[in-house]
């Protein structure tokens, strides 16, 4: 299966806050905690790598970029808000936190998980804000989260 499309066709909101760093603490965890965006980049670049079916690799590729681009976003987010986006969202980021699992049906299944974990995460979240622009800025990464979701779903029934 040929899967080409990584992320929903929905705009990203421009984010325009003034600063708020409480605000800007609330994005820590999604931007670079152990199950934020950062270790979703690594981990899908991990499985890429490690993948021997070309088109499991490029999907983790494919949904690594699209994971990549939320950590910018995020990280512009909570600079403008007035917050330091150090990588680690109560520790520093660690290599520890990436799924290191080899068995494609196994991490696919994880992934599946740990989408919809960040989709509630980036719930909880917006529930907790003040600034509409930052919560539309995650309501438009959870339609991606979805995307990726079909995805691992379309590659699981393949296998």
């Amino acid at each position: 299966m040929e899967i080409t499309k990584f992320a929903s066709d929905l705009p990203y909101p421009t984010i325009e806050v003034s600063g708020n760093l409480a605000q800007s603490k609330l994005l820590m965890p999604s931007y670079s905690g152990t199950c934020g965006e950062l270790t979703a980049v690594l981990t899908y670049c991990f499985q890429n790598y490690v993948t021997k079916r070309p088109d499991i690799a490029n999907a983790m590729m494919g949904v690594a970029k699209c994971e990549m681009h939320h950590h910018k976003l995020l990280g512009d987010a909570i600079f403008k808000l007035g917050g330091y986006p150090v990588m680690g969202a109560r520790t520093y980021w660690n290599g520890s936190y990436v799924n290191y699992t080899l068995d494609p049906r196994k991490y696919l299944q994880q992934n599946i998980v740990a989408e919809e974990s960040a989709i509630l995460n980036y719930e909880r979240t917006i529930l907790n804000l003040s600034d509409e622009c930052v919560k539309m800025l995650l309501e438009r990464i959870i339609l991606d989260e979805e995307v990726h979701i079909q995805i691992f779903k379309e590659l699981l029934k393949d296998l």
